[in-house]
This record gives C-alpha cells, structure tokens and sequence, in this order.
C-alpha cells in the first residue's frame, strides 16, 4: 500500500514539474481541433420526415385489429423505403440527392408507434431535407401497389435545417485539449523516468535506505554577486568655506 502510495505521490509531482509542458501543449491541442473542424471538415446536416400509418375507422371507432396489422407492418415497410424500388426513383427526382442514398438513411419507429421517422444525412442542407421528402412521397404513392394497401400519409414533410449536426466545434476541441495534456502528460513521465538524478531528500532516502543529515542549498548566481552598498544621503548643514576673494575683502 505504501508504495502504491509512493507511485501516486511521484506522478503527482511529474505533474506538476511537467505543467510547463502541459499547458502548451493543451493549448496547441485545442487550436489545432478547432482550426481543423472549421475549416477542413465538411459540415453535414440532417432533415427528418414523418409517416403514419392510418387504421381503418368503423363508426368513429378504431379496430384493434386493424392497429395491430399496421405495427406488424412496420418493419417491413422501413425496409421497403430503403430498397431499390423506392430509391432508385428518388435518385432521378433528387439530383443532388447524396450518393448513396441508401447509406445516408435511416429509418426508425418507436416501440408500438404507427409513425415513422426518415432522417436524412447529406452535407448539403437542402437536399437534406429534398431527399427526405421526395422518400416519403414515393413511399406513400408506391405502397398501394407493392402492398396492396393504403394506409400511409405524410405527417410532417422535412425542413431545410440551418445548423449542422457535425462536425461539433465544442466537443471536438475538448478532445483537442485531452490529447494535448496525454501528449504532455507523456512526455513529462518520460523525462521523469530517463532523468537519473536525485531530486528531493526523500528520493535520497528511499533509494539509499540511509537518513538525510545535512543538505546543501542551491545557490542562484544572482545571490553571489556582491552589491555595493548605497552611501546615505546624509542632508545637513555643511560649513562654508570663504573663497579667497572673500578673505582679501576682509
């Protein structure tokens, strides 16, 4: 335990001993982030569409049954609006669309929920929120034939969104800065354990297993100049001598 307690008390003070290393380099790990995610990482944006599956209503009242088929479709309707059916005509409508489309898309539902999500992935924020309209449409107006069934609506087309979702300027220079203390943290340890010299009194004494009796202190080239001392300015009266054209006068 103690010298588990030793070894944490020595990186401590690497640490400190190293925090002119550390602080220039968290700084220059922090720049170097956020210079790079501003100007050499593209900016992606996301839009999101919403379908619904509507069931069949009888006399204002909804059939369970007809609640439950629409979940049970759920799953293979987002697989039908990844497929080629459904992509390859959004392609031609798109023309900006991001390529490949099927890699920029994701589909989601929640549990026991008739409403599907679309969100579309594209560094351009327009066609964003185009492809993920155009998925919709196509869906919706493909489903009858594919499936024999027309139960799909759009509940809410996509807009252009105006901030990117990455890259994210905040987070990628707290990981600038992280690696930067690593790096100076590293280098610090490194010096540390290739400097053979003994550093403190109690280094000394755990190494020779000897106590310390007397010590001699480092002296600064500064101290060892000698400095004149300042004569007083010693402010009196002082006697007047005559001149000699004052003691022929007289």
């Amino acid at each position: 335990m103690n010298d588990q307690t030793t070894i944490v008390g020595d990186l401590v003070e690497v640490l400190k001993k190293s925090k002119w290393l550390l602080v220039p380099f968290m700084l220059i790990g922090g720049f170097a982030a956020y210079y790079l995610s501003a100007n050499f990482i593209e900016p992606t944006y996301e839009a999101s569409t919403q379908v619904l599956l509507v069931t069949k209503q009888e006399d204002d009242r909804v059939d369970s049954s007809e609640v439950l088929s629409s979940l049970s479709l759920v799953n293979t309707y987002r697989v039908i609006m990844k497929s080629p059916a459904i992509l390859s005509e959004v392609r031609e409508r798109v023309p900006n669309a991001p390529d490949p489309i099927a890699d920029a898309i994701t589909v989601e539902s929640e549990e026991d929920s008739q409403v599907i999500n679309v969100v579309v992935t594209h560094t351009d924020a327009a066609g964003a929120a185009e492809t993920a309209n155009v998925i919709s449409e196509v869906f919706a107006a493909e489903i009858p034939d594919l499936m024999n069934i027309d139960n799909v609506r759009i509940l809410s087309p996509a807009e252009v969104p105006t901030d990117p979702v990455s890259p994210n300027l905040l987070m990628n220079t707290a990981i600038g800065i992280f690696v930067g203390l690593f790096f100076g943290a590293f280098i610090g340890l490194m010096r540390y354990l290739f400097d053979k010299r003994i550093q403190t009194e109690q280094e000394a004494e755990r190494l020779l297993d000897l106590p310390v009796i007397g010590s001699v202190p480092v002296i600064e080239r500064r101290d060892m100049k000698v400095k004149k001392p300042k004569l007083p300015n010693v402010k009196g009266d002082i006697p007047h001598v005559p001149s000699k054209k004052e003691r022929q006068s007289s």
